[in-house]
């Protein structure tokens, strides 16, 4: 199941992985009464799971799944980094 090479598996897997661990630390912030606003960097490491599908999916050669994972991974971190510069992380703000 884990060994199609297909651009929109490597998609879908992307994202649900993607998914799952920022739901992961947004349930993390909550159990221990941390704030959004100033903990917001901590989704970056959201992304180290997509890393470690590319990493195992690239020794695979299965490229075409490591094309998706690596464009999910790019758009992503691109729209994270602008939520948190427009809301003033990157400013000195917080």
């Amino acid at each position: 199941m884990f060994k199609k090479n297909n651009f929109v598996f490597g998609i879908v897997l992307s994202v649900v992985v993607n998914i799952l661990t920022m739901a992961l630390f947004d349930l993390i912030l909550h159990l221990f009464d941390l704030s959004l606003e100033k903990n917001a960097k901590i989704f970056l490491l959201s992304f180290i799971p997509n890393i470690i599908l590319l990493r195992y999916y690239s020794k695979q050669q299965l490229m075409h799944t490591v094309k998706a994972i690596i464009t999910v991974l790019f758009f992503g971190f691109c729209t994270l980094l602008y939520f948190l510069y427009a809301s003033g992380h990157f400013g000195g703000n917080v």
